[in-house]
């Protein structure tokens, strides 16, 4: 038993041999208070504090405080770490006597940037229906064979897809205000003289004249000369065979 204790004895002895060495050969133990706090001034828990040093040390704040007792004098490497704020470090110079007040102020870090936006999709290329083909039309020949004669107006379909139709318009009597709520109509005056009122403005047709009406607003043609006033409309938008002049 004797024997034992002994042993026991001299292996706490030699444990306690570097520590004691140490705080020799620096001059004795110091105790450093750590306050850790956020730019209000607030504690901060649960930092990882880690010094580095004669001794190595590591602690876990508590409210924003930790201590390490009984630490050799000298110089230590303290690091501050948590989750959401930027980590720091600072050197401390720990000299026996008063406890040696460490006050650091924790940065929050910044929060990660966004995720990029996603590209737009690419509009989809829309096929046509399976009944439609390409049209090709000599006016001037389609004319003759559907000329408005004695009739005061006539409208006669042209072609027709799913974006929209073409229609001539041959007009020997005013054509009354109306609007379209389907689409905006474009107007190309092929031959004769007329004039179109939209609201308040009035433009003069004579041959030539390309003439945008857009949805929703209000028109009528009047003919002024003693030719049939002949129009090249289109209706973007427009269901085949919809609303007629």
């Amino acid at each position: 038993m004797r024997t034992t204790a002994v042993l026991s004895a001299f292996v706490a002895i030699t444990a306690l041999a570097p520590l004691a060495h140490a705080q020799r050969r620096s001059g004795g133990v110091a105790t450093l208070a750590i306050v850790v706090s956020n730019p209000a001034g607030d504690g901060i828990g649960d930092v990882k504090v880690t010094a580095q040093g004669p001794v190595n040390r590591d602690a876990r704040t508590e409210r924003g405080r930790a201590v390490f007792e009984d630490v050799p004098a000298g110089t230590y490497r303290l690091r501050f770490d948590r989750d959401g704020y930027i980590s720091l470090e600072r050197e401390v110079v720990a000299r026996p006597g008063a406890p040696i007040d460490v006050k650091v102020t924790l940065t929050p870090a910044p929060p990660p940037p966004a995720p990029p936006e996603p590209k737009p999709a690419s509009p989809e290329t829309v096929a046509p229906p399976a009944d439609t083909a390409p049209v090709t039309i000599d006016l001037p020949s389609f004319i003759e064979k559907n000329y408005v004669g004695r009739a005061p107006a006539k409208t006669s379909p042209l072609a027709c897809a799913t974006s929209g139709e073409a229609s001539l318009i041959q007009l020997k009597d005013p054509l009354a205000e109306h609007t379209h709520a389907e689409g905006d109509e474009f107007l190309y005056v092929i031959a004769g003289d007329g004039a179109a009122r939209m609201g308040a403005d009035q433009q003069p047709l004579h041959p030539g004249i390309l003439l945008l009406v857009p949805r929703g607003t209000p028109h009528s043609v009047t003919v002024t000369g003693r030719n049939p006033l002949m129009l090249l409309s289109i209706k973007p938008g427009a269901h085949c065979g919809g609303t007629e002049h």
